[in-house]
């Protein structure tokens, strides 16, 4: 990851890295985003509850199922299960973004009170 960043606030430039990210941990939320070097100002990447984490890890299992079944030329009807489900899944997390969002934005700017992780 090589993106060159300009902060907002500063204007400072700087390279995305992963030294860069951190996640703050508030309650069942984990707010993950990246800082500016020379400001500190925090921007916002990603929020996730249990449900969010769970359906993450589905989404990622069902993946592989269908990557393992183009491999090894499963039927139609079952690679079309999987695709199926791996689309409700991307519906329901769509769904749930905006909310998390916004939680993750209060907590990421001092209105939750979370620890830095």
């Amino acid at each position: 990851m090589n993106e060159t960043i300009t902060c907002n606030k500063c204007g400072q430039e700087f390279m995305l890295d992963r030294h860069r990210f951190g996640s703050i941990h508030e309650g069942d939320f984990v707010v993950q985003y990246f800082a500016c070097p020379a400001c500190g100002e925090r921007y916002h990447v990603f929020t996730s509850d249990k449900e969010m984490r769970e359906l993450v890890g589905r989404r990622k299992a069902v993946q592989a199922q269908i990557r393992m079944g183009h491999a090894k030329k499963f039927n139609r009807k079952t690679l079309r299960k999987y695709e199926q489900e791996l689309e409700r899944i991307k519906r329901k997390q769509e769904k749930m973004m905006p909310t998390l969002k916004a939680t993750g934005e209060k907590i990421l700017h001092g209105e939750g009170g979370g620890q830095d992780a």
